[in-house]
């Protein structure tokens, strides 16, 4: 719910100050299964969406890009969900 209302927040603006952008993130999953987990695991993040999974390689929309360092960004995306879908 918090995280929706943050969206909301952004879009309703009158001066929107985002960042928009796609990023190429890899994944330590070997699974098809667990990757698609993954995938939708994102997209149901709001303000995220993956857009297409190609073998280890996630290409992701994110509504506001904080940083373009791709180990935050992995972090930040990626090892939550890849923690979860491991054990």
């Amino acid at each position: 719910v918090k995280a929706n209302i943050e969206v909301a927040k952004i879009v309703l603006r009158p001066k929107i100050q985002i960042n928009p952008g796609i990023v190429k993130l890899k994944t330590t999953l070997c699974d098809d299964f667990d990757k698609l987990l993954l995938a939708n695991a994102i997209t149901l993040t709001p303000g995220t969406i993956t857009m297409e999974l190609h073998e280890k390689n996630l290409y992701v929309h994110v509504l506001d890009v904080q940083s373009e360092d791709k180990q935050i960004l992995q972090e930040q995306i990626i090892s939550p969900f890849e923690e979860v879908i491991k054990s």
